[in-house]
């Protein structure tokens, strides 16, 4: 998908930069106008947080509506909540796999791990690399996971790094 976006918007990288950071964030496109949800984000605001002109979101929300795939992909992200910060303060602990986003079966073989360990999952999110700074999965769970398992994630195939968060 998002080497079809990055086409469409190839002349225009400001453009490009504003699609990336609605498809990262969740921010949807209907009517002219962006939304959180259904919260309606001033033009003027979001360029100023990504530091481009207002024309140019003005003019990415207008390249989403003309075009026909872009208007129903930007029709239809919900936004999602990145919580692992709130999750720390609570108390829960956070599991960052960073990884290969290319290959296959990571998420299957983390989540397998921590199951067989009978722990559970509070919330899962996977970031693709090309939306996103980095290739992570972050995983919320109920319980402590124990230092033992750390080289067992390791030893996943594709998996450069973990970190633990209490």
């Amino acid at each position: 998908m998002w080497e079809q976006i990055k086409r469409k918007f190839d002349r225009f990288p400001s453009q490009l930069e504003v699609a990336k950071t609605f498809l990262r964030l969740g921010i949807s496109v209907k009517d002219g106008r962006a939304f959180c949800d259904n919260i309606e984000l001033v033009p003027t605001k979001i360029a100023s947080a990504l530091d481009v002109d207002r024309k140019v979101v003005v003019s990415a929300i207008e390249n989403i509506e003309k075009d026909e795939e872009l208007k129903a992909v930007y029709g239809s992200i919900k936004p999602v909540a990145e919580i692992s910060e709130v999750s720390k303060v609570l108390g829960y602990p956070v599991l960052e796999v960073f990884a290969d986003s290319m290959e296959t079966g990571i998420v299957a073989n983390i989540t397998g791990i921590i199951a067989r360990n009978n722990i559970s999952i509070r919330y899962v999110l996977a970031e693709d690399p090309e939306i996103s700074v980095v290739s992570k999965l972050t995983l919320i769970t109920n319980e402590k996971i124990p230092g033992a398992l750390v080289d067992e994630f390791l030893a996943v195939k594709g998996v450069k790094k973990i970190v633990v968060s209490t």
